[in-house]
């Protein structure tokens, strides 16, 4: 059964507004539980930087990447009622920002603010959410033996998470998004390790050519085994047993490649959300349909759980 082709959204919710400050923090069993004040990143479309909205609930952690060989930091927010005796165990959401930011990118468009706001409302689940660091890497492991970007995120990040929180194993409990650069990477990830990841978001999805991608994408037949377009036609299957969601801005350069791959799914036969609304490549954008994103995933996580031990 072919995927429907959902209409065009008007009047969407505003871009969400994010206080000014500088990150703040006091050392908490090796991490830091960050405070009231707040730092500035930079935006994937280049614009100004602003300041991420980041809750007290919310950690700055590190762990040493053996596949890098460096720190490598993320953040990680923790949902209302989650507290150190309690026995439950919650999906968790990882987000990937775009080459134009950082592990606090998503912070700053809003999304830990809008996610406490629906949890505490009871509007959506419970979970974990994961702000992990990328670079301009694009989320994968790099070709001719380079670092290891991708296998990092899908197994050492994860594992990191799993090693030291309350969460829930197996595909069905993580869903991965990210938007940009960090979209394609999502449905790369998920598409290369269906073990791993059983839903994904697409956020303004970004697809190059061979022609158009970084060197480190190697030779053509290494780019098409992590170029989402190649890997759902050789793949179909597993891209059926995924959750996928795909969002674009009516204005977004990247449209027509989006529109394209979206109707290639349909061909394929795999079920998936395809959403189009006005707007761009930009930061109000992505703030815009926050809401939005969580209550996807919200959706998709909580459908076949509940938060027990």
């Amino acid at each position: 059964m072919n995927a429907p082709i959902l209409p065009i959204r008007l009047n969407r919710r505003q871009a969400l507004t994010a206080a000014l400050g500088t990150l703040g923090g006091m050392i908490i069993g090796g991490s830091t539980m960050l405070t009231s004040r707040r730092t500035h990143t930079s935006f994937s479309d280049g614009s100004a930087a602003i300041a991420p909205s980041l809750l007290p609930r919310t950690e700055h952690r590190s762990f040493a990447s053996g596949l890098l060989g460096r720190a490598m930091s993320y953040y990680l927010y923790q949902p209302p009622g989650y507290e150190a005796s309690s026995p439950a165990r919650y999906p968790v959401l990882y987000m990937l920002h775009g080459s134009g930011g950082g592990s606090t990118e998503w912070a700053s468009y809003g999304l830990l603010v809008e996610a406490d706001r629906l949890m505490q409302r009871g509007e959506i689940p419970a979970f974990l959410i994961v702000l992990p660091e990328g670079d301009r890497a694009y989320w994968v492991d790099h070709a001719n033996g380079g670092p290891a970007w991708g296998t990092y995120m899908a197994r050492e990040v994860v594992a990191e998470i799993e090693g030291h929180f309350r969460v829930r194993v197996g595909r069905a409990h993580r869903a991965i998004g990210g938007l940009s650069m960090g979209a394609h990477g999502a449905l790369q990830l998920a598409l290369n390790f269906p073990e791993t990841f059983g839903v994904a978001g697409a956020h303004t999805l970004v697809l190059r050519t061979y022609a158009q991608a970084p060197a480190y994408f190697g030779s053509r037949a290494y780019f098409a085994a992590h170029t989402p377009v190649n890997l759902v036609r050789a793949h179909p299957d597993v891209a059926r047993s995924l959750v996928i969601w795909i969002d674009i801005g009516a204005q977004d350069p990247w449209f027509t490649k989006a529109l394209a791959f979206h109707q290639e799914l349909i061909s394929l036969r795999v079920p998936h959300e395809w959403h189009v609304y006005p707007g761009g490549h930009t930061g109000s954008y992505w703030a815009a349909h926050i809401p939005d994103y969580l209550r996807f995933y919200g959706s998709a996580l909580g459908a076949r759980q509940g938060n027990r031990p």
